[in-house]
Formats: C-alpha cells, structure tokens, sequence
C-alpha cells in the first residue's frame, strides 16, 4: 500500500492476473470494498486488458521465419564442429520457391510480365534486275474530333437565411463620374417637357376642351435626403474583415455623389435605417458585400476613440449583415 491508504498498481495488476497468495488477495479485495480509488484503478486495469485482447497479434512475416530457421541450423552446426553439445538435428528445409509458387502475389507477377514478342519477318528483297512495283501512297483523311470546352464552375454565396445565391463576378461597377453633368442636363430637358405640357394644357383649359386634363393634380412624393451625410460609391466588394476597419481607407478615396447622382431608392433606405436607430451616418458607400450589391452605412459610435457602428444593407433595403463595430 502506497501511504498506508492504497494499493499500488503493482499489487492491482497482479491480483487482476491471479498471482497473488490468497492471504494478500484477500485483504486487497477487503480493502477495494472501501476504497473507491483503488477500484477505479482496478476497472481501468480492466479495460487495458479487455483493449489489449482485442488487439489482433500480427503474423510473423515468412521470410523472418525462415531467416530464424537458417540462423539457428547454423548455431547447431558451429555448436557441433566446435565439440560442444548441439541442438535436436534440424529437419530438411522444406523449398519455399515451390510451396510459395501458387501464391495470388506470384501469379500476379508471372501474368503482369510482358510475353517477348516475335521478331518480325525480314523482308523479301526482289533479285537483282527485277521490276519493282511501285505502291501507290494512300493518304488517310484526319478526322479531328469536336473541341470540347468544359464548362467553368460556377461559385455561389452563401445568405444569411442558407440559401446559395449566385456570385458576382469579380468586375468592380465603375464610379458613377459622369452623372454630375449627364443627370444636370436630363434634367433641364425633363423641366422644358414639363413646362410646354403645361403651358399646353392651359391653352387648351382655355379654348373650353372637355377632354383637357384638370391642372393642379397633386404631384408625386419624391423621398428627400435627410442632411449630415455623404454618399460615396466605389463599388469595392468588401469582405467581413474590411469591415473591422479602418474604413477610411477605404471611404475616403471613393468618389462622392451628390443631388440627382442619388437614386431614390439609396434615399429610402437611409431614411428608413435613420428612422429604426434614431441617428443619422455620416456616411453611406455603395459597393458590394460578398458579391451582393449592399449600401454601407457608418454611424458615429465614438468619434474621439475613431469607432464606429456599420450597418450592412441590401438592394431590397434588407440587412445582410448583423451591425457590429469598426475602426474608422
């Protein structure tokens, strides 16, 4: 016993093997009665055992069998020569070549080996002075088979609802540049189509037409950016990692947009995150997240620690990611 309390291994493993006296192994199993440590490593004992049996003993390879069987006929024959006492007379070696010869792995290797192949005839060379016939060249037509291009795989993305949506291609949406001036002249021809209708319509109000439209019909409401942001649009295609931050190494480059260069659409979003968290950004990148066209808008979480809160949004105003915190 180990400290006078418990057995020590030793003494476990002898009694689980029954080598010990019946005096000794009766007091170990009185002792064992009590002793919950000690019976926990008498089970584990256990389990060794019961692993170790169902072990399988691996076979002694042939060939070592055989080198054993030389050595020791040739211990016997040293012993022998030398006028000491020798072992049994060994048996006659019995011929592995032949008892091995019908062996699937000998078989295996006599029909793999390449049967030699016959020398061909030598030609028949005409006599001296014959007419040697001429053998007219037939040429054989190419058949060239038909190119097959394999399709290239086809990446997906994985959603926030586990849906597999197709992936962008790797092309990046060119900056919105020319809107500055091409949306300022769209928009003087729309007013100049506007203000003829009108002044149209009124003549015709005039001369008494009942089919002229009544004037003054209530025009359509247009969603109005709420002021104190900046829209950008780089058409970057961020990642979860560049959304950690900093972001303005990315903001800050991107071109910015500015009065009819902002869809209506972009408007309605913003106003709608502005009206579910109750700040304004600062500002709001178009670009791409994960492939998926997405508006990233940046709130201010602390502007003297230069953190802030990201929010994720898609082409239908639906959240692709869950907010969380950045660096600016």
């Amino acid at each position: 016993m180990t400290g006078d309390t418990h057995y020590d291994l030793e003494i476990l493993a002898d009694l689980a093997e029954g080598l010990l006296d019946n005096m000794t192994a009766g007091q170990v199993r009185e002792h064992l009665a009590i002793c919950d440590p000690c019976g926990e490593l008498l089970a584990d004992l256990a389990a060794v055992r019961e692993m170790l049996a169902a072990t399988p003993t691996p076979a002694m390879p042939m060939g070592v069998a055989l080198r054993i069987d030389r050595a020791l006929a040739e211990e016997a024959t040293a012993a022998r020569g030398r006028g000491g006492v020798g072992l049994a007379e060994m048996p006659a070696m019995p011929d592995w070549e032949e008892l091995m010869r019908d062996a699937p792995w000998e078989t295996a290797a006599r029909s793999s080996t390449p049967e030699p192949v016959a020398a061909a005839p030598a030609p028949i060379r005409p006599a001296a002075g014959a007419p040697v016939a001429e053998k007219p060249v037939v040429v054989e037509p190419v058949v060239v088979g038909p190119v097959v291009v394999e399709e290239p795989v086809r990446l997906g993305v994985v959603a926030g609802d586990g849906t597999v949506r197709p992936a962008k291609t790797g092309r990046r949406r060119a900056p919105r540049r020319r809107t500055r001036w091409v949306m300022p002249v769209v928009a003087a021809a729309a007013s100049v189509a506007v203000l003829g209708g009108a002044i149209g319509g009124g003549l015709m109000a005039a001369q008494g037409d009942p089919t002229a439209p009544a004037a003054g019909g209530a025009p359509v409401a247009q969603p109005q950016a709420k002021p104190g942001y900046i829209v950008t649009d780089s058409g970057y295609t961020y990642s979860d990692a560049d959304l950690k931050g900093p972001l303005s190494a990315y903001f800050a480059p991107s071109p910015s947009l500015a009065g009819e260069s902002v869809g209506d659409k972009l408007i309605s979003c913003v106003n709608k995150v502005i009206d579910r968290v109750g700040e304004t950004p600062f500002q709001v990148e178009q670009a791409f997240y994960l492939g998926q066209e997405a508006s990233i808008m940046a709130f201010w979480k602390d502007s003297s620690k230069q953190t802030v809160r990201v929010h994720v949004m898609g082409a239908q105003c639906e959240t692709l990611r869950k907010p969380s915190e950045a660096r600016w």
